[in-house]
């Protein structure tokens, strides 16, 4: 009878070590896929904030909506988004454009995955006074 447990227990060992790194890489994607989709909704976000400001400024609107999506992204852990603006705005009916974009870290790395990198990108028309 103790022998009989004694390679039960080998058998469940073996079939651990087996599926853990499986079922740890599957726990990285799943986190992993939260973290992208989560910064595509930050940068989108962003963007629109961005364009929100710019287009109701009194001033330069392309550095409000520039300095407010910089700052919205900042603010939401996205450290490295980069922001740009597309259309500068600043006449009255003009489009103002901003884009977000950031570069998602992995920790699939190692399997030679390139960097995921998500983008938002929002328009509006500069309003007059």
């Amino acid at each position: 009878m103790l022998r009989f447990l004694r390679g039960q227990r080998g058998a469940e060992t073996l079939e651990a070590a087996v599926t853990l790194p499986l079922m740890i890489l599957i726990l990285l994607t799943i986190v992993e896929f939260g973290w992208a989709v989560y910064a595509q909704q930050v940068a989108q976000e962003a963007a629109r904030q961005g364009v929100r400001v710019g287009i109701v400024s009194q001033g330069n609107a392309a550095a409000a909506a520039l300095s407010t999506a910089s700052s919205y992204a900042r603010n939401a852990a996205l450290q490295g988004a980069q922001a740009s603006v597309l259309a500068p705005g600043g006449v009255v009916g003009s489009s103002l454009r901003v884009r977000v974009r950031y570069t998602v870290p992995h920790f699939l790395g190692f399997l030679g995955m390139p960097p995921l990198v998500v983008t938002g990108e929002a328009e509006g028309r500069q309003e007059g006074w």
